[in-house]
């Protein structure tokens, strides 16, 4: 059986994994200090969620996608952070 872990986070940090919520598997978007809700947002609706196409029909979302076409989505692992700033960065 898997061992599902919270990774560790830096301020502005998101981070997007499969993880364990209320005992059932799922896909977790982990964040640290300072993330606004709309950022966690667009990451969970760009994954998660299912896709309008041209033709005004719902396509599945990448992670349904993924996994239809075979991937291991414990391995679908996706991080970002913030962009520091020229004064943050003189002052390390």
């Amino acid at each position: 059986m898997k061992r599902y872990r919270a990774p560790k986070l830096i301020e502005g940090e998101i981070k997007f994994q499969r993880g364990k919520v209320d005992g059932y598997v799922d896909m977790c978007i982990f964040y640290g200090d300072s993330v606004p809700r709309h950022d966690r947002a667009l990451i969970m609706n760009t994954f998660c969620f299912e896709r309008r196409n041209s033709y005004n029909e719902f396509d599945k979302s990448l992670v349904d996608e993924l996994e239809a076409r075979g991937y291991d989505l414990d391995t679908l692992k996706f991080s970002i952070k913030k962009k520091t700033t020229s004064e943050e960065r003189e002052n390390e």
